[in-house]
């Protein structure tokens, strides 16, 4: 190890009481990216004074050139691969932009989150500095652009491979975040190799940017454990973050000019390469927790979707909606980075509110519960916004979002886990993040803010197995416990796991014995004039749900849905063997992008 050579330290004293100007050098305008220019613009003694997009695209006969390549190493299917994948970004992008538009969705979140920037226009406006949209950052008004900024230091996010000419002319030269331990896993993607190979860990590395690929000199590294329940996409946002962490702490010490650097060895090794389709799929045979839904299925859910909405027959189905009816859609937790079942990120969260606000009338939980019992009509459809559980998150951003959308929600929460670091088993087993529960202070601003409290057991028991004696603790002391901590009374339960075989009728005696007005399922199904008072039926949402499909779903238009319908009728009026199983063949197909509404912890 040595000491930090300052090369043309003549030029700027980076020391002392100046600050250390640096630019940025970026591929992209993403969350990860974001991220890592704000935790440098906080670093004292630091001024950021540009970013340079790069936003070349390849050459035509480069791009040939790449498709060769990759036909080469991925074999035929590669082509028809690449054109699924092409067309399920766009189906995407169609989705995305049906029913809400972007600039509506930022409004709600400038609204709910008045200090977050959800764009990199928005990080220079806050910092103060400039955004320029340079090419390719190889080329000449890159350059140009560079020497105009006279800056110290070059920060390097997730780019091409630069040319010394680029990367030599700020004062100090340039580093790079790379999200891999170098030498070993120099190249990319991120993540992805360390899981392949059975690494305990994975590594971040902020080097010097040389002429050969992430093989300049080290100045900060580190590392996060693997789980053993991570996932390519769980690692990657690890990294994300500890990304941010390194980077900040190697600029620091380039600005206190007290960086140490280091040679890498072993330079020989190739750096990694995108993995063959084939390799993909071995890692996801030895990582069965590793969910991915496939391009095909996606795309044919997208096309199913736009298809309805755009025929007319979404906006028909509304409007001839009779009688009562309401949907109550249950979510457990609102961050950026799980990607999972039970979470849906705050961007999509928003989507879904404004989705629904602005075709469908909302009310509480308790105004509910008494339009059920007074047998009185509900405007079809009505929608509820439910949370289980006890994750921290749904107060730090589902409701700011909630507010700013103007939208009424309950949470049913687990006592016993409210001002813990306990860790729900479902979670546990399944997830490789820790989710911090409510404390005490996060559930007296929420009912502040308007929202109600409801009741969810103490420890999340499956009140369907556990003893009569345990159930009526479990029901009795959550309500009493949470009255304790907000000085409001509870008088809603939901059941944890919520399917029938977990609602067994002595159980629902015991809550009714307990002074509950009413129970809540998890079974799916929606609230009508026939709804009894202790099976108030929910169907789960999350980030997989896009405004659309969720919709879809409010009106049973889904392709689950549909595909559930056309069963039942054919069931009754084809006795058929091989009808049943022709329809039966198209379920997997349709339900893979799905993914409905059976999230009930």
């Amino acid at each position: 190890m040595q000491s930090l050579d300052p090369r043309k330290k003549s030029e700027k004293d980076a020391g002392g009481g100046q600050p250390l100007r640096v630019v940025f050098l970026i591929g992209a305008d993403n969350r990860s990216t974001r991220m890592s220019i704000e935790a440098v613009c906080q670093t004292p003694g630091v001024e950021a004074v540009s970013v340079l997009l790069d936003t070349d695209r390849d050459a035509f006969l480069k791009r040939v050139k790449n498709l060769r390549r990759n036909f080469k190493k991925h074999g035929w299917h590669y082509l028809p691969a690449r054109a699924l994948e092409q067309l399920r970004m766009y189906s995407d992008w169609l989705v995305d932009h049906a029913v809400v538009t972007r600039a509506e969705v930022l409004a709600v979140l400038h609204r709910a989150f008045p200090e977050r920037c959800f764009s990199l226009k928005e990080v220079a406006t806050k910092y103060g500095f400039d955004v320029s949209s340079v090419g390719n950052l190889n080329g000449p008004a890159a350059v140009a652009a560079l020497k105009g900024c006279r800056a110290d230091l070059g920060i390097v996010l997730g780019t091409r491979v630069l040319k010394p000419t680029t990367f030599d002319l700020p004062a100090l030269g340039s580093i790079n975040l790379h999200k891999g331990r170098v030498p070993t896993y120099r190249g990319m993607p991120p993540g992805f190799w360390e899981l392949y190979d059975g690494a305990l860990t994975a590594g971040v590395t902020v080097h010097h940017v040389a002429a050969k690929l992430d093989a300049g000199d080290v100045i900060e590294a580190s590392e996060v454990p693997i789980s053993p329940r991570d996932t390519p996409d769980s690692l990657l946002e690890k990294l994300h973050v500890e990304g941010a962490r390194a980077l900040t702490r190697a600029v620091a010490a380039i600005r206190s000019e007290t960086a140490q650097r280091w040679k890498q060895t072993e330079l020989t090794l190739k750096p990694r390469s995108k993995p063959t389709i084939q390799e993909v799929e071995a890692l996801r045979q030895r990582l069965p927790h590793w969910e991915r839904q496939s391009d095909g299925a996606i795309l044919v859910k997208n096309l199913f979707s736009l298809a309805v909405y755009y025929s007319g027959l979404y906006a028909v189905r509304r409007k001839c909606r009779k009688g009562s009816r309401a949907a109550v859609l249950l979510y457990h937790r609102i961050n950026d980075y799980a990607n999972d079942k039970l979470t849906v990120g705050a961007e999509t969260f928003a989507a879904q509110l404004l989705a629904i606000s602005q075709r469908y009338p909302t009310i509480s939980s308790t105004q509910l519960v008494e339009h059920i019992r007074q047998k009185a009509p509900l405007t079809p459809t009505t929608v509820l916004i439910h949370f289980d559980d006890a994750y921290r998150d749904v107060c730090g951003n589902g409701a700011p979002i909630l507010s700013a959308v103007g939208v009424p929600a309950t949470a049913f929460v687990n006592s016993g886990y409210v001002d813990t670091d306990r860790v729900f088993p479902h979670d546990l087993e399944k997830y490789p993040f820790h989710f911090e529960n409510y404390r005490g202070s996060d559930l007296r601003e929420w009912i502040e803010r308007g929202f109600e409290i409801g009741a969810h057991t103490v420890n999340h028991v499956d009140l369907g197995k556990c003893t009569l004696g345990e159930a009526r603790h479990e029901i009795e002391a959550c309500a009493s416990q949470l009255q304790s901590i907000t000085g409001t009374p509870v008088s809603l339960l939901s059941f944890p796991f919520g399917r029938e075989a977990n609602m067994r009728q002595e159980v629902v005696e015991l809550t009714k014995n307990a002074g509950y007005t009413a129970l809540f399922s998890a079974h799916g199904g929606f609230v009508t004039g026939d709804t009894d008072v202790w099976d108030i039926p929910r169907f789960g949402s999350n980030d997989r749900f896009k405004p659309l499909h969720l919709l879809l779903e409010i009106e049973g238009l889904s392709p689950a849905q549909i595909v559930d319908r056309l069963k039942r009728i054919w069931s009754k009026t084809v006795h058929s063997n091989d009808v049943s199983s022709r329809v039966e063949s198209l379920e997997p197909l349709l339900r893979e992008g799905e993914r409905r509404s059976t999230v009930s912890l």
